[in-house]
């Protein structure tokens, strides 16, 4: 029982190593150039020692240096922030700008439209009555001016006793 029990405390430490390997924030190339250390099975029941004091300055030290580079992003993100909002700023000017001109452009040829408008429909009128005039000549030319001279061949209803 002894034995796999062994087994077993040799595979987890293995597997924590590895994982520990794994997660770690150091040059990987030295961890990949050293040969793998032989794996022994442990002795005696003995606890795993603590890390080393230099281990939890180091990990103190990166996570010093990780918030350091966390801050100066931060300062980064909040210049190009500050650089976007004039950035808007301007464009907003430039744009509202723009719209004014084009505003201004689209009241012109709605002017120019409607005078075009009104003279197309000025000369509307004038050549409906033109066209009336020369109807109504024409209408007076054929009938004499509204008196027949030739006799009806209509009765008249005067001639009725």
């Amino acid at each position: 029982m002894k034995l796999t029990r062994a087994h077993f405390a040799v595979m987890a430490a293995a597997a924590s190593m590895t994982l520990l390997a794994a997660c770690s924030k150091e040059d990987d190339k030295a961890a990949t150039s050293a040969p793998p250390a032989p794996v022994a099975a442990p002795q005696s029941t003995a606890p795993a020692t603590p890390p080393a004091p230099e281990a939890d300055k180091s990990l103190e030290q990166k996570t010093e240096e990780l918030k350091q580079d966390a801050a100066k992003v931060a300062d980064d993100v909040k210049k190009e922030a500050e650089e976007q909002k004039e950035n808007a700023k301007e464009n907003t000017h430039s744009l509202k700008e723009d719209a004014k001109a084009a505003g201004d452009k689209v009241a012109e040829k709605a002017g120019e439209a409607k005078d075009a408008v009104a003279d197309a429909a000025s000369r509307t009128g004038d050549a409906i009555k033109d066209g009336a005039a020369k109807a109504d000549k024409a209408i007076q030319d054929k009938l004499g001016n509204g008196v027949d001279s030739s006799p009806s061949s209509v009765p008249s209803e005067q001639a009725k006793p």
